[in-house]
């Protein structure tokens, strides 16, 4: 499922799925994920949920792994853009358990533009979904969206690495992920070429373990975590602490 596509082959010409038209039913677009050939037609366009591309015919799938397989529930007419605030909203993830929750949400309550039935993004897996809804040069309130996501589409804006506040997606890298006496999991990204590699640092030893047991569970799927990433002195290799749960989630087909 996928919130736009491309209309040719060598995808230069995107389609915004709140774009479409009806007359774009039963027309073949292309997942945007270059490596996937995968058949995507338009759905719900005339229908109540919020219309999304999908590929809808079993001989035409996307290829393993592909992040447009994954259900994408972002729905913008359900979020309110201009009171997001995705610093804020990564500080959020990482409050610790018996710190007052929404301490660092955006200033919601200081501005007159808050539509009081929609609410601004707060859970990593909303935030990846609309993230993934969009082009990565794309911007969700005045940010860009590769500046909010590091994946396949976004690597090349980080040439230098990968610093401050920003959503990885990857995979627990081969062979041993963890080290259970420095309480630390290594995950690596992005998903094509694992580059870079993350280092997930841990205070609590159960929340660690709980970390581990679901990255064990899902080692072939995708690991998204969010954090403040700093150099760990060593190339290419970052890190962040690991405070609450709501840091990591597995992206599931």
């Amino acid at each position: 499922m996928a919130m736009y596509v491309y209309k040719d082959k060598e995808r230069n010409e995107k389609l915004y799925a709140n774009n479409a038209s009806k007359e774009d039913k039963g027309i073949r677009f292309y997942c945007p994920n270059p490596k996937c050939d995968a058949h995507m037609y338009i759905c719900s366009v005339d229908g109540f949920s919020s219309a999304h591309f999908k590929a809808k015919y079993k001989q035409y799938q996307h290829v393993a792994n592909c992040p447009f397989h994954f259900s994408n529930g972002f729905n913008p007419n359900e979020h309110d853009e201009d009171a997001f605030n995705f610093e804020n909203a990564v500080k959020n993830l990482m409050l610790t358990n018996n710190h007052i929750e929404r301490k660092y949400t955006s200033n919601i309550h200081d501005t007159n533009k808050v539509n009081a039935t929609k609410k601004p993004l707060r859970t990593i897996r909303q935030i990846y979904d609309m993230c993934k809804s969009f082009v990565c040069t794309d911007e969700y309130n005045h940010v860009t969206i590769g500046q909010m996501l590091l994946d396949n589409r976004s690597a090349y804006m980080y040439p230098k690495g990968v610093f401050g506040y920003r959503i990885i997606e990857g995979m627990a890298i081969r062979g041993r992920f963890y080290d259970s006496d420095k309480l630390e999991i290594k995950i690596a990204a992005p998903i094509t070429d694992l580059t870079y590699k993350f280092i997930l640092k841990f205070d609590e030893e159960a929340l660690f373990k709980q970390a581990r047991n679901m990255i064990f569970a899902n080692r072939e799927k995708i690991i998204i975590a969010a954090g403040e990433w700093k150099p760990s002195g060593r190339f290419n290799v970052f890190y962040t602490d690991v405070k609450n749960k709501k840091q990591m989630s597995v992206i599931n087909q």
